[in-house]
């Protein structure tokens, strides 16, 4: 390579580098368009011209530098005010979001309660309907071993052996006896459920917890006493389970009331 090569390759550079150096530079982010013309135009500092609205376009290094700084802490300013505005959506949000969790474990306490209530309220019919079913068996062993304490003093002793005859009575005995543990068992059971039988014989009449089905005139108890219950009526929790259906007394010679 010659010296004159070597030469002008130096002088393209140095053309390259001063039409680099020379050539306009974008102007700088977030300064107002109409500033940057207004330095550029008087870079002396020297009076500019005035707008039409009589606003002076005088723009220095110093009004410069006051913008960026009025500008920075109008960010800042800004920057704290959402920061206090996240906080406090922030705060609300978890305000809300504990008051909806507290209304849904509400909502879920109370369901399982009526649940339970049905639940048990079902159970307790069932263990009601079955007592019945017991005491009408148990009533019926008792009057079949009646008949048979009846029968063995007169005839069927006589026509069938003294064994026989004492071996029914007792498997009809047994039979009332199971009855009668059954119930004894149930009775129980309806009271851990907090079930009280309603007591009628002998008490007034009280159409709430209690249906007339049949009435008899009676000069004994005054009218509107209890004298005999047909089904037995319950009481669960204080409220009326079940009402008892029972029969009336009614005066001498008058007619049924309507109870």
């Amino acid at each position: 390579m010659t010296f004159a090569t070597d030469r002008a390759e130096i002088v393209r550079r140095f053309e390259v580098l001063l039409d680099s150096a020379l050539c306009g530079e974008d102007p700088p982010a977030g300064i107002d368009a109409e500033i940057l013309e207004s330095v550029l135009a008087d870079p002396s500092g020297s009076a500019s011209p005035v707008d039409a609205t009589g606003d002076s376009r005088d723009c220095d290094s110093y009004a410069l530098w006051a913008a960026m700084t009025a500008l920075t802490q109008e960010i800042k300013l800004q920057g704290r005010a959402f920061q206090e505005l996240n906080t406090t959506l922030a705060g609300q949000t978890e305000k809300i979001a504990g008051e909806l969790r507290a209304v849904y474990a509400e909502r879920e306490r109370t369901v399982r309660a009526e649940a339970e209530r049905r639940c048990r309220r079902d159970i307790l019919g069932t263990l009601i309907d079955l007592r019945d079913r017991l005491a009408r068996g148990l009533e019926s062993a008792r009057a079949s071993e009646r008949e048979i304490s009846v029968a063995n003093a007169g005839w069927f002793a006589r026509t069938f052996s003294r064994k026989a005859s004492e071996a029914t009575g007792d498997a009809v005995g047994a039979l009332a006896r199971g009855y009668e543990l059954g119930m004894e068992r149930l009775d129980q059971t309806l009271d851990e459920f907090n079930a009280r039988e309603i007591r009628c014989e002998g008490e007034p009449f009280d159409p709430r917890r209690m249906n007339a089905i049949d009435s008899e005139e009676s000069a004994g108890p005054l009218p509107g006493t209890v004298l005999e219950v047909y089904r037995t009526g319950y009481e669960w929790n204080g409220e009326v389970f079940r009402p008892a259906q029972v029969k009336v007394s009614r005066a001498p010679g008058g007619t049924p009331e309507r109870i």
